[in-house]
């Protein structure tokens, strides 16, 4: 009766809790703060035109998110200890239970009948298979989605700002013919200012974690419970709770980047010249901040390589790539 009154209030105050960040989420979403937000950024005396905008909003915005997203890792890494402790003292009960010296079977003999209604309870607590606090672990399962969706949301804005008009640009179009009057050299393509601006954002990420304290707490309480769990002891960087959604963060950006990507109705060879560059640059930027290069962008990279005539006939295909998104790019180099 005490566990369920336990899991019950626990649920309850995540609920709550939950309908508060689902408030902040909803606000992310507003005109009016996006606005404001830009209007921070461009109203700062003395800011560089290609500075990050993320410095220029309100500090306080930044470190509020980012410490819900520490508290939610906090309270959940508790809830699993809690759990844990739970399990390990129904173990301890039970070794108890089979020694008729103990103090409890004072308890049986004072109220029969009890004995056979504990045992069956305790069976099936008894492993940890069975959660002892069910509605708060669903509780926590939403809160924990919440505050992980509201920290993406946020953190996706300059991105996606970032990203605005991609699809859209005429770079990807355009067909400049060689003068053929005079023999001039061929120079390099530059990354455009859409895929720049991204890099330079992400580059500032891992410093926007260093508002966090207590990392080394959370980070101790991780690899005790993965250890718990049986897993191998892995390194304190594996385990870092920063490193863990710098990773995150720096993923669902190149998704939306490969989402604009795609959305590129037609390529010429120029665009391609162009695309190929921003790629270059993007998986640069990737490999600085230890982040996988995704199957899909890598796709797109190594059909840029390749002439027209020589994706035409189809045998060009490589084995390890993402099918859909090769074909969707030959469509685009081939779409006259």
């Amino acid at each position: 009766e005490d566990l369920v009154v336990i899991d019950e209030c626990i649920a309850a105050f995540l609920s709550k809790t939950g309908l508060s960040l689902k408030v902040i989420q909803d606000s992310l979403q507003s005109t009016p703060l996006k606005a404001a937000l830009s209007a921070a950024q461009s109203s700062e005396p003395g800011a560089m035109a290609d500075q990050s905008s993320q410095e220029a909003r309100p500090e306080d915005i930044l470190v509020a998110i980012l410490r819900v997203l520490q508290t939610t890792a906090l309270f959940s890494t508790s809830v699993s200890i809690l759990e844990a402790n739970l399990h390990s003292s129904i173990a301890t009960l039970k070794a108890e239970w089979r020694e008729k010296a103990s103090s409890i079977h004072v308890w049986f003999t004072l109220f029969p009948g009890q004995r056979e209604a504990h045992e069956d309870k305790l069976e099936s607590f008894e492993g940890g298979a069975t959660s002892l606090l069910p509605t708060t672990e669903k509780s926590l399962k939403d809160f924990c989605g919440a505050a992980e969706q509201l920290v993406l949301d946020y953190m996706m804005i300059k991105v996606k700002e970032s990203l605005q008009g991609l699809g859209e640009s005429k770079l990807w179009s355009r067909s400049e013919e060689k003068d053929k009057t005079f023999d001039l050299p061929s120079f390099s393509v530059f990354p455009s200012k859409h895929v720049t601006n991204l890099g330079e954002y992400l580059l500032i990420v891992p410093q926007q974690f260093e508002v966090l304290d207590d990392l080394d707490e959370l980070n101790s309480r991780r690899i005790k419970i993965k250890e718990s769990e049986g897993g191998e002891e892995g390194s304190q960087e594996s385990n870092s709770f920063a490193a863990e959604w710098i990773t995150r963060i720096v993923e669902e950006a190149s998704k939306l980047y490969i989402r604009d990507i795609l959305r590129i109705p037609r390529l010429s060879e120029n665009g391609c010249s162009q695309l190929q560059a921003d790629i270059d640059y993007l998986c640069n930027i990737l490999q600085a901040l230890f982040v996988p290069v995704p199957l899909t962008l890598k796709t797109i990279a190594s059909n840029l390589s390749l002439k027209s005539d020589e994706i035409a006939n189809g045998k060009s295909k490589p084995k390890e790539c993402d099918a859909s998104t090769w074909d969707r790019i030959v469509r685009m180099r081939l779409d006259k």
